[in-house]
This record gives C-alpha cells, sequence and structure tokens, in this order.
C-alpha cells in the first residue's frame, strides 16, 4: 500500500512515444479523488476566514484586516450583526453610510439591530466598529482575535 489513496493499484495507458495519456484505477481511490475535489474547492470558495471578531451589546461582528499593515482596512463578514440606534458621538460619515449600507442592501434591519447581508469592505477597522457599535470607536483596539489580541496588538495601524 502507497498510503490512503493505494496509488500501487493504478495503471496507465502510454501511448506510443511512452507518455501515460490516462490512468485506470479502482472506483474506491477513484470515489476518494472526488471527494477530495469538494473539499477543495469548497475551501478555495472561503479562503480568507474571519479572524477577528468584535462584541457589543447585542452586536456580534467578524472580519478581517485589508491592504496595508499601516494603514489597513477591515472586511466584516456576512451574518455580523450591527446595533441599532446611535450614540451622539457617531459622526455623521458613520450615519450616512449606514443609510447606504441599507439602501444597497448589505446591512437590513433585524429587530432593534441590523445584520450584513454579504461581506463588506470598509475603509478602516475604526469605520466598522462604529458602525457597528453605534458609537465612537477606535478599530485597533475593538477587534480581537481567537487569542484576545487586538490588530494593535498584532501590529496593524503602526507608522514605519
Amino acid at each position: 500500500m502507497d498510503g490512503p489513496f493505494e496509488l500501487s493499484k493504478v495503471n496507465f495507458v502510454i501511448d506510443g512515444d511512452g507518455r501515460k495519456t490516462a490512468a485506470i484505477l479502482p472506483i474506491e481511490l477513484y470515489q476518494q479523488l472526488l471527494s477530495l475535489r469538494e473539499l477543495v474547492v469548497e475551501s478555495s470558495q472561503h479562503t480568507i476566514s474571519a479572524e477577528y471578531s468584535f462584541s457589543v451589546k447585542q452586536a456580534v461582528a467578524h472580519g478581517y484586516p485589508t491592504g496595508a499593515k499601516n494603514k489597513p482596512g477591515f472586511t466584516v463578514v456576512k451574518g455580523s450583526t450591527a446595533n441599532g440606534g446611535g450614540a451622539e458621538s457617531l459622526r455623521p460619515a458613520v450615519l450616512a453610510l449606514r443609510d447606504q449600507l441599507l439602501e444597497d442592501t448589505v446591512l437590513c434591519r433585524q429587530g432593534e439591530g441590523y445584520e450584513f447581508m454579504r461581506d463588506y469592505q470598509f475603509s478602516s477597522p475604526s469605520s466598522a466598529a462604529c458602525l457597528i457599535a453605534g458609537n465612537a470607536r477606535s478599530g485597533l483596539d475593538a477587534w480581537l482575535d481567537k487569542w484576545g489580541r487586538s490588530l494593535k496588538d498584532r501590529g496593524y495601524g503602526k507608522k514605519r
């Protein structure tokens, strides 16, 4: 046995120049290869995972940084939620962005808050955190990885 795929059971069709042109293999091996192909296709559709999360009040959001490490953007993934309303400290630009995302159906009203219907790339981690929290936030401090380290702890936002 050559491993989990038993490659020793594979036979090849060879042309007149000695090149392998086809393979004959047991059905079990063929089924294993099909299963493997499905896994590869599935994983290629999810190449970037949500590495960071942010929870505040009823909102729970997940995402990942994009772009340059010294001035990152931030993508919030589908299914994340945001708080409704908004504090007086919330910048008008964030309120306008929320209205635009609602109009573009990136965000949809869910009870007292909102839900992301698809991934959305923000210009900064802070604009994402502010929109999600409904108040002013530092995104470099708010977004945490699974070990509790912030984007700032991981070296994002630092000047070179």
